[in-house]
């Protein structure tokens, strides 16, 4: 008996997050503050809605919002 993937999971990457979503250009435009917030212990999430179901699905944008994050958690560490 051979493992099939369901349908579904194959469909899911292609039907997105299935709860709003930033785009790009926005998620760039955002991508300072929800990191600032996700540092100082606040809920970026709150602040900054569909940036997290962005950052799920993007690997660009995940990869950017990685390096800034610990850039700024390097920089909070020193002072």
């Amino acid at each position: 008996m051979s493992e099939r993937p369901k349908q579904q999971d194959l469909l899911a990457p292609l039907l997105g997050p299935g709860r709003p979503e930033l785009d790009c250009d926005r998620c760039f435009h955002e991508l300072d503050r929800y990191v600032e917030l996700a540092v100082a212990g606040e809920d970026p999430d709150a602040a900054v809605p569909g940036m997290d179901a962005h950052l799920e699905g993007c690997p660009a944008c995940r990869e950017e919002y990685a390096s800034l994050l610990a850039l700024v958690t390097e920089e909070a560490r020193k002072e």
